[in-house]
């Protein structure tokens, strides 16, 4: 019995490791987004929920999409339940069924509440959904990406700056969402990808 214990805990780091999500950037996730909504859950069935867009962000489609409901595991639970009437911000993916599924399962699905966001391992830099809209219209307004998106290790990509290093720092002090997405942060220390500013005279 001794023996058994001694070798669980031994191999418990080695098994706890491949039970850890595998998180993306959120400029990476914002980049992968063929749709980028605000809106509430209109109904719920057993795969999918109806959702009813109040403002995109990024994208276009009707104004209700069908979104698959992704799977809860140890590593990645919901933070609420689905119901009618919650409001989402959500990062999609289109599917090759015709809906959409959210971006890295939990990342592309944001609960808010009274205007506020309710998970408290958000970026502290989104501080609530006005912020967050502003800093990733910002966002897409200044860095085009390039390379596979779907490559695990996400090596060999890049983005590009459309704007002067002066007005990217102006842009910075005016919204703390986009410094977190232009890549001042060390959130994700161990995902390798490179932020190539283009200068403009």
């Amino acid at each position: 019995m001794k023996l058994f214990v001694c070798l669980f805990l031994f191999l418990f780091p080695t098994l706890n490791y491949g039970f850890k999500k595998h998180e993306l950037p959120y400029s990476i996730v914002i980049a992968k987004a063929n749709l980028i909504v605000d809106g509430t859950i209109s109904k719920v069935s057993k795969n999918e929920y109806e959702f009813t867009i109040s403002q995109f962000v990024k994208g276009k489609s009707g104004s209700k999409i069908k979104v698959s409901i992704w799977k809860e595991w140890i590593c990645d639970p919901r933070i609420k339940e689905l119901k009618t009437g919650q409001r989402l911000i959500l990062f999609l993916e289109k599917t090759p069924y015709g809906n959409f599924s959210p971006i890295n399962d939990s990342s592309g699905e944001i609960y808010v509440e009274n205007d506020s966001f309710i998970n408290i391992f958000l970026p502290k830099e989104f501080t609530n959904p006005k912020v967050l809209k502003e800093g990733i219209s910002m966002f897409l307004q200044t860095y085009k990406v390039y390379g596979d998106l779907n490559d695990r290790f996400l090596q060999n990509i890049y983005f590009q700056s459309s704007k002067s290093i002066f007005e990217i720092y102006k842009m910075k002090e005016d919204n703390t969402a986009f410094k977190f997405l232009a890549g001042n942060s060390a959130l994700y220390p161990e995902v390798k990808y490179n932020l190539i500013p283009q200068f403009i005279n």
